[in-house]
This record gives C-alpha cells, structure tokens and sequence, in this order.
C-alpha cells in the first residue's frame, strides 16, 4: 500500500503543520533551533512516520473487514505512546495549544484511501502528529545532547533510527 512520499516543495498535498510553528514547537519542546531547510526536512520525516502508521492501521481495519481505522489498528509501540503521554503532559503544563485537526486529516487522506478514522483517533491525533514531529529532535538530542543547532547529518540519522523503530 505504499505511497510515494512528499516532496519537500510539493505543497499540493496539505501540511501537517507550518514551518513556524513547528520551529516554535521545537524550540519550546526539544530545545533546538531549526532553520527553514531543517524545519523541512523535519516535516518531511514526520510525515513520513505518520503516513507509515496511518497504512499499516488501514491495512489491519481492512483485513478486519472494518472501514474505519481504530486507535488499536495503529500500530503504536510503548515507547511511541510514552512519548505521547510524555508531550501532552508539558504542553498542558506550558498552556501550547494542540495542533489543528484538519490539516492533519487533509495530509493523511492519501494514506487512509477513503476510510474514517473513529473518535478516539481524531480525538488523539493533534498528539500523535505533535509527537511525531518532535521525535526527529528527540532522537538527535540523545544522540548528541550537546546539539542546540542539528545538522542535515544528525537530522538524517535520526531518520534512518525511526525508520528502523516505527
């Protein structure tokens, strides 16, 4: 069911989110400064990981013979829904506001191919996204934790660990 990923300029396919916000959210949640390029690959990763979550949940539902995708049809690790718990509990405590539903559902229409989504997923799925896009950061930080300013180097192999993890 794979589907070709965007491309960083094709902006005919809605954004998860804009580029300042989530160079605001990185610098609120992880701590680091992304210039435009870096933002851009970072969306690019993030959508990426929501678009591979979103397939393998489509492709379980269907082979359930269901045409709405549960939350249980993702397939979400522990670490991935810690990490979830993790930002929804500091963004709450810094008062951010979540993330627009509808762009969101716009940018996974290609992934769903004509399925729903149940209330529980359109419920959790600003944290999700959120956290996916947070996670290229967090994996950078860990594995350099000295990083204020990642480089297209640090970026990329905290793409290939998510690759191999999610």
């Amino acid at each position: 069911m794979g589907r070709a990923a965007t491309r960083l300029g094709d902006w005919s396919v809605p954004r998860v989110v804009g580029l300042p916000r989530l160079q605001a959210l990185y610098r609120r949640f992880v701590g680091m400064d992304l210039d435009k390029s870096k933002a851009a690959f970072v969306l690019e990763v993030a959508e990426e990981t929501l678009r591979r979550l979103f397939e393998a949940g489509v492709e379980r539902a269907a082979a359930e013979g269901r045409s709405v995708v549960e939350w249980r049809d993702l397939p979400v690790t522990r670490g991935l829904a810690e990490t979830m718990e993790r930002y929804e509990a500091e963004r709450a405590r810094l008062g951010d506001p979540r993330l627009d539903l509808s762009p969101i559902l716009g940018f996974l229409a290609g992934a769903l191919g004509g399925m729903e989504v149940s209330g529980e997923v359109r419920e959790r799925l600003p944290g999700l996204a959120a956290t996916a896009l947070l996670l290229v950061g967090y994996v950078a930080r860990t594995v350099d934790p000295g990083a204020r300013r990642p480089g297209r180097d640090d970026l990329e192999r905290a793409r290939r660990i998510l690759r191999l993890t999610l």
